[in-house]
């Protein structure tokens, strides 16, 4: 019998070891699991029953094509119990909230599941039988899903104001992530409450990196696993830039290949699994137009105006500031270039400017007169490459606020619950 452990306002008893769940989870493989009528855990006043378990444990290994052994099942249990746990919490809040999920709400949902997998209407219930899992089990899952996303939009969406200036960095962003490569990129997040937990959910997340990397199906473990919104479309996060991320993730997907997934990365909320789906890269990088301004530096060689120029470039940001710079230094033959593609520019300017931010100055660099320049780039265009408009900018900061307050939703709800896991 393992030791109660508490936190604030919270108990994780586990009591029994795991003779009732290990007879539970072997029947998967058989006939008879209806008799097995143990109870798994039990969340505030209801029960998670064995049962409940071995019908997740069938729908996961049928959907991620995981063998049905001992081993896989033992590796299973304790994420397939997070995972009802957390729904049940999410069902008992949407409860709470008055939030009720219609029948169709469900049916649209699983036609939009085969519509993925170009299977006809109907087709899903009829696959799901032939592997030995009643499509009922889906439904449960979709249904907590469903009610966790209409609880969250109901009690946080007024709390998220998004204005004028949000959807204009974003813009900005976008501007200076132009001629930059795009990354499709699908995640599975398992979520850290407090310090005690995170040997535990590192674990979790190893197992499953072990089960992707033996041909399970990612974006079957991300619905029935992940902790994040996205895990209703198997995680998928569409095509990103770098910039959106924190930037651990960032750094992990520049570095990765396509078709491969990262170890377990370590974020503020917990743990991600990435998987690189594709990388679109921009065609005829060099063909990005650059508005340019440039300061001519006076030929001086002196470690203070060394210093100098350092300062400035660290402190003074913006075209809007570009006359102040200019003014600064002391370079009165310095102004625009106006607006030319990277192509045209010598090669030691062009890889001076193909990344550089917007309204940063570059480094010191010799110009084809022979003279030392700083560049700032105040606007860079893509041939082709509409910006997003600003209602749909603004709808994809709201989708990622919510996602962040809803995170802090669940993980308050987990503390405040009473939950008695029984493994």
């Amino acid at each position: 019998m393992m030791a109660i452990l508490q936190t604030p306002r919270r108990k994780i008893i586990a009591v029994l070891g795991t003779a009732i769940l290990g007879v539970a989870i072997a029947a998967a493989s058989g006939a008879v699991a209806q008799n097995v009528l143990r109870i798994a855990a039990v969340v505030n006043d209801r029960i998670v029953s064995a049962v409940d378990v071995v019908d997740r444990m069938r729908l996961v290994m049928a959907t991620s094509r995981l063998p049905n052994t001992a081993e896989t099942r033992k590796k299973l249990t304790p994420q397939i119990i997070r995972s009802l746990i957390d729904e049940e919490i999410q069902l008992q809040e949407a409860s709470q909230q008055n939030i009720r999920v219609r029948e169709r709400e469900i049916d649209k949902r699983i036609k939009f599941l085969e519509k993925q997998n170009n299977m006809p209407a109907g087709r899903l219930a009829i696959e799901l039988k032939n592997m030995g899992v009643n499509i009922s089990t889906l439904r449960g899952q979709f249904k907590a899903q469903i009610a966790w996303s209409k609880t969250v939009s109901r009690r946080l969406r007024r709390e998220v104001q998004i204005n004028a200036e949000d959807i204009d960095d974003e813009l900005a962003l976008i501007r200076r992530r132009t001629g930059q490569p795009r990354y499709r990129v699908s995640e599975i997040f398992l979520t850290v409450d407090n310090i005690e937990q995170e040997n535990r959910i590192r674990g979790i997340a190893l197992r499953l990196l072990e089960q992707l990397r033996e041909g399970a199906n990612f974006s079957s473990l991300a619905r029935a696993f992940s902790q994040s919104t996205s895990a209703s479309l198997g995680g998928d996060l569409g095509w990103i830039l770098t910039g959106r991320l924190d930037q651990n993730l960032d750094d992990a997907i520049v570095k990765m290949k396509k078709g491969e997934f990262s170890e377990p990365i370590r974020s503020f909320a917990g743990f991600h699994i990435l998987n690189l789906k594709d990388i679109r890269k921009p065609a005829g990088k060099d063909s990005v137009i650059v508005e340019l301004r440039q300061i001519v530096l006076r030929q001086d060689t002196s470690s203070a105006f060394i210093a100098k120029t350092s300062d400035i470039r660290r402190d003074i940001k913006g075209c809007e500031n570009f006359d102040a710079a200019k003014t600064e230094i002391g370079a009165p033959e310095s102004g625009a270039l106006g607006k030319m593609k990277l192509s045209e520019l010598p090669q030691n300017l062009r890889d001076g400017v193909r990344n550089l931010d917007i309204g940063v100055f570059s480094e010191p660099m010799t110009a084809a007169s022979g003279a030392t320049v700083l560049l700032i780039v105040c606007d860079r265009q893509q041939p082709g490459v509409k910006l997003p408009k600003r209602a749909a900018i603004r709808k994809q900061l709201l989708t990622r606020q919510l996602e962040r307050m809803s995170q802090r939703y669940l993980r308050d709800l987990r503390r405040n619950a009473f939950i008695d896991i029984r493994n």
